[in-house]
């Protein structure tokens, strides 16, 4: 959904909910809305996406006003990875609103559930080392397994300033698709100063996942001037990815985002990266978010 038509309906919005409009009746699932209940019938029990949705409404409301999204990540270039629960919807969704915000999408990255299971972890640490042999500006002495994974990701993808993919970013992400890592098609034209993971409901991400993951989104971070990652509100209760980057070692670096499609969720994630590029990572959303439903407005 383009930003500016969040911006627009969001006083539409804020009045219907002031007005007492369930949000799960039919806005957030699409449904028609059903006809007036007896009286003796019980009350439509609010899902998580309604609630967060509503704090995500009043939250708009009370921080960004009618302030404009558009040209907070001018000059910013971008690369979308996604996890392998993230939907068709969200990826798409994240790229439009990034657009829309004045940022360049270089490319987008598939990681596949290979990549993320602990059982290939020497295969895939294996793939990661012989790529980065000969990379001069990643050294690699001392690090083990996923850091070794991490830094090689963090060298094809990412950089502190955008930078056209060099011979060793394409030998990387050749090296990771021949082993079935990763997706790209296209493959990244740049490596991005920004990189926005785009996680699904539920991923799973149990038995040291989630610290793999965790591994792989610090060295994207590392290597560049900022990671995100986004997912619905589902990625923000146990076991997703957003609740594993939350729990782990590098949540004060990485900013996170649980509430992709639902109203002004798009947003939500543009100003939680203009954030992040500035130095200023948050975690934003859900109530798991310790840094509310809505990041101030830079």
């Amino acid at each position: 959904m383009p930003i500016r038509s969040l911006v627009v309906g969001g006083a539409a919005l804020v009045l219907a909910l002031s007005a007492g409009i369930a949000l799960g009746a039919g806005v957030l699932d699409g449904a028609e809305p059903e006809p007036a209940v007896a009286a003796d019938r019980p009350a439509p029990v609010a899902t998580a996406e309604d609630t967060a949705a509503r704090k995500v409404a009043d939250a708009y409301q009370e921080t960004l006003g009618t302030a404009p999204v558009t040209g907070r990540l001018t000059g910013r270039s971008v690369v979308l990875v996604t996890l392998p629960g993230a939907s068709e919807e969200s990826v798409e969704a994240v790229g439009t609103a990034l657009k829309a915000a004045g940022g360049s999408v270089v490319g987008t990255v598939a990681l596949t559930e290979r990549l993320l299971d602990p059982a290939d972890r020497q295969f895939t640490s294996g793939i990661a080392q012989q790529a980065l042999k000969g990379v001069a500006d990643t050294p690699t002495d001392g690090l083990a397994n996923y850091e070794l994974v991490a830094a090689a990701l963090g060298r094809a993808l990412s950089a502190k300033e955008t930078t056209p993919a060099d011979a060793h970013a394409q030998t990387i992400l050749a090296a990771f698709a021949e082993g079935k890592l990763l997706t790209s098609d296209p493959r990244p034209t740049h490596r991005a100063q920004l990189a926005v993971v785009v996680a699904g409901s539920r991923d799973n991400l149990s038995q040291g996942r989630g610290e793999l993951l965790t591994s792989l989104v610090g060295g994207l971070d590392a290597a560049g001037a900022g990671t995100l990652v986004a997912g619905p509100v589902g990625a923000g209760a146990r076991g997703g990815a957003v609740e594993a980057v939350r729990g782990g070692t590098g949540a004060d670096a990485v900013s996170t985002v649980d509430v992709l499609g639902v109203p002004f969720g798009d947003v939500v994630t543009v100003l939680a990266l203009q954030r992040e590029a500035a130095g200023d990572a948050g975690h934003y959303g859900t109530s798991g978010a310790d840094g509310g439903a809505f990041p101030p407005a830079a």
